[in-house]
C-alpha cells in the first residue's frame, strides 16, 4: 500500500497561518480562520497550486460537513488504492509462461501487438513478440489474432507495473482474454 506525505504547498500555506497541516489518507489539509470564518484548504497528491478543495464555513455545522466531504473523499481514494493493489497482485499471480499479452495503440489507426511470456523471474518478465493473423472486415479495419509461437524479433525484460506490463512510452501489454482485437489502418 502506498504511504503518502503533507503535500509542500499545504506546509507553506500552514507557515503562514501557525496551524498545523494534516494528513487524511492522501489529502492534505490545512484548517485556519479566514476573515469570514474557518476555512479549510485541501491537496490531493501531485497537485500544486491552487487547492483541490476550499471551503469556508460561516457555521459549525457547515465546518463539519465539508470534513466530513473531505474525509469521505479519502476514503474513497483509499478503496481505490486498496483495488489496484489486489488487482495487481492477482494479475502478477495469475502470469505464467506461455500467457499471450496484447497491446493496443496508435494516432489515427488501432494497432494491435502480441506478445508471449517465455520467462518470469521476480517483477521482471521476458516477453517476445508474436506475427498476428490480419482478418479485413471493412476498409482499412478488422480484426487480429495472435499466432501462438511464431515469434518475431528477440525477446526483450520488462517490469510487471500494477495490473500491465510498459513495453515502451506509448505501449502498455495487458492479459489478451482470447478474443479478436479491432484493429486499423492507414495508408
Amino acid at each position: 500500500m502506498k504511504t503518502y506525505r503533507i503535500n509542500k504547498y499545504a506546509e507553506r500555506l500552514a507557515q503562514g497561518t501557525g496551524f498545523a497541516p494534516e494528513l487524511i489518507y492522501n489529502i492534505s489539509l490545512v484548517r485556519f480562520q479566514g476573515r469570514n470564518g474557518r476555512c479549510i484548504a485541501a491537496w490531493t497528491p501531485g497537485m500544486k497550486r491552487p487547492p483541490r478543495y476550499v471551503y469556508k464555513a460561516h457555521t459549525p455545522e457547515e465546518y463539519d460537513k465539508a470534513m466530513e466531504r473531505i474525509r469521505q473523499e479519502a476514503e474513497r481514494f483509499r478503496h481505490h488504492d486498496e483495488a489496484v493493489a489486489r488487482s495487481s497482485e492477482e494479475f502478477r499471480r495469475s502470469l505464467r509462461v506461455g500467457d499471450i499479452l496484447y497491446s493496443s495503440w496508435g494516432w489515427e489507426q488501432t494497432n494491435i501487438d502480441f506478445y508471449q511470456v517465455i520467462a518470469i523471474r521476480g517483477c521482471t518478465v521476458r516477453l517476445r513478440q508474436l506475427d498476428p493473423r490480419i482478418t479485413e472486415d471493412g476498409y482499412m479495419c478488422g480484426t487480429t489474432v495472435p499466432i501462438p509461437d511464431a515469434f518475431k524479433g528477440k525477446a526483450q525484460s520488462h517490469r510487471i507495473t500494477k495490473n500491465y506490463i510498459r513495453i515502451d512510452s506509448c505501449r502498455t501489454a495487458w492479459k489478451w482474454d482470447g478474443q479478436p482485437c479491432r484493429c486499423s489502418w492507414y495508408g
